[in-house]
């Protein structure tokens, strides 16, 4: 039962048509996990903290350094040298101290995940690697418990409400259902390597907490069963539905593999061997209206989602360069092409035909 401070406290949420005390209090009974703290949590703890989401615990081993303060804002000057769970914990509280936060100085590994996650009701990933992503998508699936995913790239962020039960009465996908399988080292760029502006991880962060809310409320989303992929310079987004893998609950925890490596090429050495008829195909992967704008004369355009009915186009055993905007969608065609259609000569654009139009070809207009 809502207390009276609750009432004033919840006041204009409460207010709303489709919001009432049984919507609160499904908040205020739940336990979350938030698997670490750096810029997606930035944007999205205090949301959940202020809505009432109950009980909050806060996995990160990280210390505060300089170099964050300028995407992740719940941190000061102060706070540098500091855990960052723990001054996540103290943020929290002193928000809203009628929420529990934990807040635990440890990153999420094989050892704890297991406990961690059976604990609580969701999981929210607010990681920047893929090895912990897995991580969590494994032990999420194992039992039985929803994750929403939220990840960026230079311009360019994700995001997905996996391992749910819809109101349809299937489950959505997992984050292998997506992504079959754990990119190698250094194959798609960190934060720290491709760079980001502070925005968009505060952005995306507050579209996780927005699925928190939905999900724990039994509120539908189009991020329910689709990957939702966000453009910063456009302020565009598209969802790519996904059915569930029915063997998802037997592909976790695969053995390592050392395939589905992304290899890339640069806009010269790309340019170079398409002129000297080394590569044999170019396949651009973005939506028909990017297409329509700008494109690469003589490339095959399949959109991303559209992929796995169309492979038929596409020469297996000869060379291609896949491309899309920046790189990110690309990379992520190249992986699926190679773990789900055994493609072994395809390189991806680094950078995107937003590098190729600044470095090969002005004439190719930019967005």
């Amino acid at each position: 039962m809502l207390s009276s401070e609750d009432y004033i406290r919840y006041q204009k949420q409460l207010k709303m048509a489709d919001w009432g005390e049984e919507q609160q209090l499904s908040l205020a009974q739940a336990r979350v996990l938030v698997v670490g703290a750096g810029g997606l949590a930035s944007g999205a703890l205090p949301y959940l903290a202020a809505a009432g989401i109950g009980n909050i615990i806060i996995i990160d081993g990280d210390t505060v350094d300089l170099s964050n303060l300028g995407r992740q804002v719940i941190y000061q000057q102060a706070d540098l040298g500091e855990f960052k769970a723990k001054k996540a914990e103290a943020y929290l509280q002193a928000l809203n101290p009628s929420v529990q936060v934990q807040g635990i100085a440890q990153k999420l590994t094989e050892e704890n995940a297991e406990n961690l996650i059976k604990s609580v009701d969701l999981v929210i990933d607010c990681t920047d690697n893929f090895k912990t992503r897995y991580l969590i998508n494994d032990h999420c699936v194992a039992s039985g418990k929803p994750f929403i995913y939220a990840a960026i790239h230079t311009w360019e962020g994700h995001l997905s409400v996996c391992n749910m039960r819809m109101a349809s009465g299937k489950m959505s996908p997992t984050y292998r259902c997506f992504f079959p399988n754990e990119p190698g080292p250094n194959e798609i760029p960190t934060c720290d390597e491709a760079g980001v502006l502070g925005f968009l991880p505060g952005i995306l962060g507050i579209m996780q907490a927005k699925e928190v809310i939905f999900c724990l409320a039994g509120m539908p989303s189009p991020a329910q069963g689709a990957l939702m992929t966000w453009d910063a310079q456009e302020m565009r987004s598209h969802f790519f539905a996904l059915e569930r893998d029915p063997l998802a609950e037997e592909k976790i925890f695969p053995p390592t593999e050392d395939s589905g490596k992304v290899r890339e090429l640069s806009p010269e050495e790309a340019f170079a061997q398409w002129q000297a008829g080394q590569i044999d195909y170019l396949l651009d992967v973005r939506e028909e209206d990017e297409w329509d704008f700008a494109r690469i004369e003589g490339a095959i355009h399949i959109p991303m989602n559209e992929i796995p009915s169309k492979l038929a186009m596409l020469p297996k055993g000869s060379k291609g360069l896949v491309l899309c905007h920046h790189g990110m969608r690309s990379a992520q065609v190249i992986v699926y092409l190679q773990q789900q259609a055994s493609f072994k000569h395809v390189y991806n654009l680094a950078g995107g035909i937003d590098a190729w139009s600044r470095r090969i070809d002005p004439d190719i207009p930019r967005y």
